[in-house]
């Protein structure tokens, strides 16, 4: 009972559906292996801080993008799918702002460009 509890209340969860309900190939950090084939996703928490005092944190999420080494034209058109979609968990889940430049990552054989989002969440009583 409480592992369906702890699902419903994972921000980071609630990104990975809702991309794969919007039709993206996502993945959990590590999950992914092999060279890049098809544009694809991972979303990974990306840390957190302390906000408004003691009661609040500001959790961050970071999407990265990944299109195959020949494709680099399809990078930009997929970031602005990701980001039309995302549009859509407002305001539970909002951009950050940050968004890294593309790289060519050799290991996957892929070009990649990520974006960061944040949430607002009342810290836990222990």
């Amino acid at each position: 009972m409480s592992t369906i509890i702890e699902q419903q209340k994972s921000r980071w969860a609630d990104i990975f559906k809702h991309l794969q309900g919007n039709g993206f190939e996502v993945y959990s950090p590590g999950v992914k292996i092999g060279d890049c084939l098809k544009p694809y996703i991972v979303v990974a928490h990306s840390g957190s801080t302390r906000r408004f005092g003691i009661s609040t944190n500001e959790d961050y999420y970071s999407i990265l993008c990944y299109v195959p080494q020949q494709r680099y034209s399809d990078l930009e058109p997929l970031l602005l799918s990701v980001k039309a979609a995302m549009k859509n968990l407002e305001p539970m889940i909002f951009p950050r702002g940050d968004e890294t430049p593309s790289f060519y990552d050799d290991t996957f054989k892929a070009h990649m460009i990520s974006i960061m989002y944040k949430n607002y969440k009342k810290m836990l009583k222990m």
